[in-house]
């Protein structure tokens, strides 16, 4: 589930997967860090497998002087591949992403600025004046759409969800084609699954606060 749409304080009947979007306050500063965890082996911990290493990938590409939005973008490609490679889904990359299916499962943007919010300001922000730059057309949940510089903290948080409601919405469409549905299926009591770090842009490449700290622990 995404943030708070459902809430029960009683334990589920079947304990299938566990995801925690958790953070921290120090020295001023926020942390928003997510983890997800299978019960068991199976399709679902091969996803959560899969999606943790495709998340360090994408974290490999971040530099100063990326367009955040391109970045977003390539994700949903990667996320396409993904759905291919799992049997969760068939057609071209393209098409998996022009007819919402990626959307479908990757609902979100890929990440956010941190700092002395947690959702920090500033993510649109063209220049002193207030302009503003524009999420790129069927992206309207990015919350972070500039080059971006050093020093910068943001977080990289792809997923894979199975909500109901996004699946059920490809209904009628030619989306609805390419999911391949005795795959997806057994999958959605399990939620889905997001990956999330946080790290600081470097002029090549990033410190990535999250695993780097989990290392030391």
């Amino acid at each position: 589930m995404l943030h708070y749409q459902h809430q029960s304080r009683q334990t589920p009947a079947e304990i299938r997967s566990f995801l925690i979007d958790a953070g921290a306050v120090v020295n001023g500063y926020a942390a928003d860090i997510t983890r997800t965890y299978a019960s068991r082996r199976g399709a679902f911990a091969d996803l959560v497998d899969r999606l943790d290493a495709m998340q360090r990938d994408v974290v490999s590409e971040v530099r100063a002087g990326m367009d955040y939005s391109d970045l977003h973008i390539a994700t949903h490609s990667r996320i396409a591949t993904l759905l291919r490679e799992l049997g969760l889904a068939e057609g071209s990359e393209e098409a998996l992403i022009i007819e919402g299916v990626t959307s479908a499962f990757f609902p979100h943007g890929l990440g956010h600025f941190l700092g002395i919010q947690v959702h920090d300001v500033a993510g649109f922000m063209a220049d002193d004046n207030g302009n503003v730059i524009e999420r790129p057309p069927g992206h309207p949940f990015l919350r972070l759409t500039r080059t971006l510089e050093r020093d910068q903290v943001l977080t990289i948080e792809p997923g894979i969800y199975f909500i109901d409601q996004l699946l059920d919405g490809l209904a009628g469409t030619p989306g609805e084609k390419l999911v391949n549905s005795s795959a997806v299926d057994p999958l959605r009591p399990f939620g889905g699954v997001r990956i999330e770090d946080n790290v600081r842009v470097l002029d090549e490449g990033v410190e990535n606060l999250t695993r780097d700290a989990f290392a030391a622990a």
